[in-house]
């Protein structure tokens, strides 16, 4: 999460909500993907130890599809 914030950071330097928002997005992506990887193949998500997906999520994480909004609490 760190380094996806910092690289969005980097992209958008003066919009960190778009940042935020970038980075949440490609975690929750990734964690989808494992998931329905995992569940496709038949193994209990709950009691199985899961390998992240993250070769096979680069796209998500390039370009991820944002669907989580940030949101400024003053």
């Amino acid at each position: 999460m760190t380094a996806l914030l910092l690289g969005w950071s980097n992209k958008y330097p003066n919009d960190l909500d778009k940042a935020a928002e970038l980075a949440v997005s490609s975690v929750q992506a990734l964690l989808l993907r494992t998931l329905a990887d995992y569940q496709k193949a038949g193994y209990d998500c709950q009691s199985s130890s899961l390998e992240i997906r993250l070769i096979q999520s680069q796209d998500d994480i390039r370009n991820p599809e944002v669907k989580y909004r940030a949101k400024r609490y003053v």
